[in-house]
Parts: C-alpha cells; structure tokens; sequence
C-alpha cells in the first residue's frame, strides 16, 4: 500500500517527497520537529503536541504558516488515507528556502507517516542500560532537529552497550537525549528535573498517573542521587514508561525492574488505553 506524508498542505506519495537544498532545515540545520504515537488509529495526545510545536516556533521566532485548525485536519487526514492502525507521526518545519542562507524565510512545512516499530519486550521485562554524558543542550525547552551530539555518541554507546545517553551538567542530571529521566528513591518518591530539560508530553501524562499513588518531586536531581535510588526509568512518546536497570556501571537492586516502576508502567498503559477510547467516543458523535 502507497504511503502519503504531507508537506506544505499538499498530499504527496512518500518515495517522491522532498524539499529543495537551499532549505535553512539543510544547510543551517534550523528548523523545529515533533513525534507522536497513532494508537488504533488515534493520535495520541495530539492537542499537547500541537501545543508544544506551536511554541517551540515562537521561541525560534518563526511562524507555523498554517492555522491550527488546518494542521490538525492535515494530521487526521493523513493518518485516514494512509490507513494504519499504529503508526508514528512526524511533524517539521524548517526555516524555508532562504535566498541569502541564513535568515529565515517562509517555513516549509511537513507531515510524515511512519510504521510503527514498538522496542523489544525484553527493554520492558529486563530495562536498559544508560550511559552518562556532560552535556546541556541549547534552547532546551525547544523541540529542535538538532540532535548532533546524540548522534555522534552513537559508536560509544553501542561499545558500553548503553541505549541512550543521561545528560548532566553542573552535578545536575537533565534528561536522555530521546527520554525524560526519573529516578525512584527508597521511600517511593519519584523524582525528575525541573529546568533546562525538553517538557515530555509523555512526561506530561505519566506525572499525572505517577501523583495517583505516590509522591513525587520535580526538582533539581542531583547526579549523586541516582546512585542512591533504588529504581530508575526514562519515558518518552515511543518509549512509553521504560525501566533503566543500569548507569554506567552501577546497577539497580537486583538488575531487574522494580515494583514501582511496574505500577507506574501499568498504569501509564491504562491510562493512554482509556484516552483512546475517550477519543473514539467523542468522534463517534461527531
């Protein structure tokens, strides 16, 4: 079956889909993204994601040439005609097709369709393995396409086995560079970063499902602490809740996940199941 993205406000077959090579998007690297999840053909949270992609075209001072309302037809319309139940979707724009390469000029403006590949079940039943990384990335809170730093770690973490790196800075741990970052501590409290991290939708969510039964704490996390937690884990909009059973060389408990990364796992899971199913619900009766 054909699959369609969208670029511009112009279905356009996937295989022929392209952007000339003035965009800023290539020879500046500027322009923003995001990523989310279709569940049984619902785009999961889809009005935090427009949210988060609307402001991070304001904080690089450029306009999403596309109302709202418009944008989001597209994305349904997409998800419609490429007919899968589970897929991902990309959204990007770019600073356009600039005659002097370096002043932004009309955004270009992209739809992508992609299958979904869900992580092997054993990164669930047995959690991954973090590798730690001084970094800060620039305009954190910005969804950029900036992901060069990640990238060129690749090789290191495919050496120690690692499946992200845990940036940190200034004796601060900030987040994965496709996660955010929680850490458990021995009285159950869950504990994240408050500042200079990107604001996960997933994270959004999870926090909200996490508050039902335990405490938690957004705040400065200290590196040191996650050395004391008794469990960790990293979310993210593919990810989903995913326990961390090991940093660097330290190991948590007994290297596997641990009971309260089970619940929150769970329960995040029940959660996006009744979001679905609330939004299938009120299409019904559109």
């Amino acid at each position: 079956m054909q699959r369609f993205y969208n670029i511009n406000g112009v279905q356009v077959a996937a295989e022929s889909a392209s952007l000339k090579v003035n965009d800023l998007g290539i020879i500046r690297g500027f322009g923003i993204f995001d990523y989310f999840l279709v569940w049984d053909y619902i785009p999961l949270f889809l009005e935090d994601y427009l949210d988060r992609f609307y402001h991070s075209a304001k904080k690089l001072h450029v306009e999403v040439p596309t109302p709202r309302a418009d944008f989001r037809a597209q994305i349904l319309e997409l998800i419609e005609v490429n007919q899968k139940s589970h897929a991902g979707i990309r959204l990007v724009m770019t600073g356009g097709y600039s005659p002097d390469g370096y002043t932004p000029v009309s955004p270009n403006l992209i739809i992508m369709h992609h299958d979904y590949k869900p992580f092997a079940s054993e990164a669930y039943s047995q959690g991954i393995k973090l590798m730690t990384q001084e970094f800060q990335r620039d305009l954190p809170e910005v969804k950029t396409t900036n992901y060069a730093n990640g990238i060129r770690l690749l090789p290191k973490l495919a050496a120690v086995g690692a499946t992200e790196p845990l940036y940190h800075s200034g004796g601060y741990v900030k987040e994965a560079v496709r996660s955010n970052f929680y850490i458990v501590k021995d009285n159950n409290t869950v504990v994240t970063a408050e500042a200079d991290i990107l604001l996960g939708i997933t994270r959004k969510h999870v926090l909200t499902v996490a508050e039902k039964r335990f405490k938690v704490e957004v705040r400065p996390l200290a590196l040191d602490e996650i050395w004391a937690a008794k469990e960790a884990f990293i979310t993210g909009s593919n990810k989903g809740v995913m326990p961390v059973t090991r940093i660097d060389g330290h190991q948590f408990g007994d290297g596997l996940p641990g009971e309260i990364t089970h619940r929150i796992m769970h329960d995040f899971n029940d959660y996006r199941g009744h979001y679905v199913e609330e939004q299938k619900a009120i299409l019904s009766e559109i």
